[in-house]
């Protein structure tokens, strides 16, 4: 349970870590949002915003008061499946919270290179390699250049 300050215990941390990695599982070679090392990044985001802090806070308190999770010796103790089930509970008893938290490890996780080149993401600026752009017709000005003048000169 995170500190009356928000702030997350060593055992939030671990905890938090795993539910990461159950909310986005390791594919091929590619590590769980939690083994990849996002804690932190998930940490800096919720500070800096209220919402995905106060989420995530409800959401490390529920799971600390999970009776499911307490009589089997704590999240950590818990099989994959049952830590499924706990954060399915979870879910549905805190819904709101629980698609902040989800959206925070999303944000993580889908800002890393190495899941852009997993799902053929092209990372990097948009431009000068973005999207290409036809050359500039000026045909599209002659009608604004056959009006007169509708302003006046500004005083030099």
């Amino acid at each position: 349970m995170p500190t009356a300050e928000g702030q997350l215990t060593n055992s939030d941390r671990r905890n938090m870590k795993v539910v990461m990695d159950r909310l986005v599982p390791p594919v091929d070679d590619l590590p769980g949002a939690g083994s990849m090392g996002l804690l932190d990044e998930v940490e800096r985001m919720a500070e800096e915003h209220d919402r995905y802090r106060v989420s995530l806070v409800r959401f490390l308190d529920a799971l600390s008061m999970d009776m499911s999770v307490e009589a089997e010796g704590g999240f950590l103790a818990l099989e994959g499946e049952q830590q499924d089930e706990a954060l399915k509970e979870i879910e549905s008893s805190i819904a709101k919270e629980f698609a902040n938290v989800l959206e925070v490890v999303y944000l993580a996780y889908y800002s890393r290179p190495e899941v852009h080149r997993r799902i053929g993401w092209r990372s990097g600026p948009l431009q000068p390699l973005g999207f290409t752009l036809p050359p500039f017709d000026e045909s599209i000005l002659d009608t604004v250049r056959k009006r007169e003048p509708f302003w006046r000169q500004a005083p030099d």
